[in-house]
Parts: C-alpha cells; sequence; structure tokens
C-alpha cells in the first residue's frame, strides 16, 4: 500500500486543532509545543516531500493555520480527523499513531493542564487509534 503521508499529516492537524480549540481558544503555550514535536518527532518519521521539496510533515502546521483561520469548531476539526482515519486506517501505520497519540497529549497538557474537552477527545482517539 502507497501511503499518502500529505494527507495524514493535514488530518494530523485537525485533529491538534481540534484539542487545542477544545476549550475556544489556542493558545501559544499549545501551537509551541506543536511546532517543537513536529521538529523533533514528525520530521524524522519519514522523508516524503511535496512538489516543492518541503517536507510533508510540514502540513501539520499549515493545516492548524490554516484552520485558525478559519475559525472552525473543535468538534467539527475531530469529525474531519475522524472520518478520514475512519475511511484510511490501514494507511495510519503504527509509528505514526504513537505519533499522533504522543503529540495529541501534549497539546493537551501544553496550557493548564488537561480540561474535560481535551480528555473526551483523548478518550475517543485512544479508542480509535489503539
Amino acid at each position: 500500500m502507497v501511503v499518502n503521508y500529505q494527507r495524514i499529516y493535514e488530518h494530523a492537524g485537525y485533529l491538534f486543532y481540534a484539542i487545542a480549540a477544545a476549550d475556544g481558544a489556542i493558545k501559544d503555550a499549545e501551537l509551541s509545543v506543536i511546532k517543537d514535536l513536529i521538529n523533533k518527532e514528525w520530521l524524522p518519521l519519514e522523508d516524503s516531500t511535496d512538489e516543492f521539496g518541503t517536507d510533508e510533515a510540514h502540513y501539520i502546521l499549515m493545516t492548524f493555520d490554516i484552520l485558525m483561520d478559519r475559525g472552525l469548531s473543535a468538534d467539527e476539526a475531530f469529525e474531519v480527523f475522524k472520518d478520514y482515519f475512519d475511511t484510511h486506517k490501514g494507511a495510519f501505520t503504527e509509528p505514526v499513531r504513537q505519533k499522533i497519540k504522543l503529540t495529541a497529549a501534549a497539546v493537551a497538557r501544553a496550557f493548564a493542564g488537561q480540561n474535560k474537552a481535551e480528555s473526551r477527545y483523548l478518550k475517543e482517539l485512544k479508542k480509535m487509534v489503539g
């Protein structure tokens, strides 16, 4: 199976946005955690690039930024991720699933600990990805 990492990363951006926006506002600390983990965890994961030579892991943050500009609700963003995951489960390798869980938990903890909405998303995520 050929894995389309760009699409996976775009949808991971939806998930991380949903968790960051769960309390109604995205904090600088949450954005900082995402940027840091993209550099430390996601970029080394694999070496796919787009037609411009940009590492496709950067699509996580690009998507996150677009969603911030659009003001998409956390629930809508989570549903977009969930629908994509349910349709493309086989494309989500174990290392990708682990990075998703790690990043989602770190975003939830980034500002004043985990809140109720973030906890709900993390529980549902755990059921989905294992």
